[in-house]
């Protein structure tokens, strides 16, 4: 006999992964508790494997949960987009999206110009901020959909991509050399901002804040000054710095995890620019 899934209950899953919780995604769908978590058992039982663990720092996919949202979130897709081809729909209204600004010319620039062109009845918001702010400004009714980097403790959202960090300096100068290395960082409340600095204090490697700035143009012009080092994302490194490693006595970085937040009952609009986010985001980048 064969066996097929059932989307309500493949939507319910994705939805508790992504909000960390039965509570939040129950609220989110509409639905009891109760309903939620029977319909996701249901579903393990189908599969004969467990797909969530609950902890005190909340729900978490097991392996095969991960494999299978991955599964789930296409699957979902293909059905929303059967739905709105056969009832004739055309994306139209505001779309506000919350992103931190080092990921726009990497990831959003790209892919403005063609969602424009192929939907031009929907007005395209933009708001760049720290993802601390974006995060509670979402859930808050601010924005339709946001890309933020995870925190590392409570990761929120769909996983889009894992972002290395790498050590820049100008090119023609060397400030690496310095005894106390001369640092420019993002403003506190940068997600990376600490992990940057545990990585210097666990390699003793001296340090001194010398700049900082909530935009990546600013810490970037900074570096490019030729008077401090930074440590920004790789897709983010433009071809006026070099990158510098444990030759230059810096210690290797860590990997951000760049992550999709919709928001409830997410628009048309929504859904397809999420889509698109999700396809360039999976697309391969070249070093600069």
């Amino acid at each position: 006999m064969a066996i097929h899934f059932d989307l309500a209950a493949l939507d319910m899953l994705v939805t508790v992964a992504e909000m960390g919780s039965f509570t939040a995604a129950s609220a989110r769908l509409g639905r009891t508790q109760s309903a939620v978590s029977v319909r996701i058992q249901d579903l393990e039982a189908q599969l004969g494997q467990k797909l969530l663990e609950r902890s005190r720092r909340g729900v978490t996919p097991t392996d095969a949960g991960e494999r299978l949202i991955g599964h789930a979130r296409r699957l979902l897709t293909v059905e929303r987009e059967a739905l709105d081809d056969l009832g004739g729909q055309a994306a139209s209204g505001r779309l506000r999206v919350g992103v931190p600004d080092d990921y726009v010319d990497a990831y959003l620039r790209p892919l403005i110009a063609r969602f424009a062109a192929e939907h031009p009845r929907v007005e395209l918001e933009l708001r760049c901020d720290l993802s601390k702010n974006i995060e509670p400004a979402l859930a808050a009714g601010e924005f339709d959909l946001a890309v933020v980097t995870q925190d590392p403790k409570r990761p929120k959202g769909e996983l889009l991509r894992r972002e290395p960090m790498v050590w820049v300096a100008a090119r023609g100068h060397r400030p690496e050399l310095q005894e106390t290395l001369p640092l420019a960082l993002f403003s506190e409340g940068c997600r990376a901002r600490p992990r940057i600095l545990a990585a210097l204090n666990a390699a003793g490697r001296a340090h001194r804040l010398v700049f900082s700035s909530s935009h990546t143009s600013g810490v970037i012009s900074a570096v490019e000054a030729g008077f401090c080092v930074s440590a920004i994302t790789e897709s983010a490194v433009p071809h006026s710095l070099r990158r510098l490693g444990p030759a230059d006595d810096l210690p290797p970085l860590f990997e951000l995890s760049v992550g999709l937040i919709m928001g409830p009952q997410p628009g048309l609009a929504a859904r397809r620019f999420a889509q698109a986010l999700r396809d360039e985001m999976a697309a391969p980048r070249l070093a600069a």
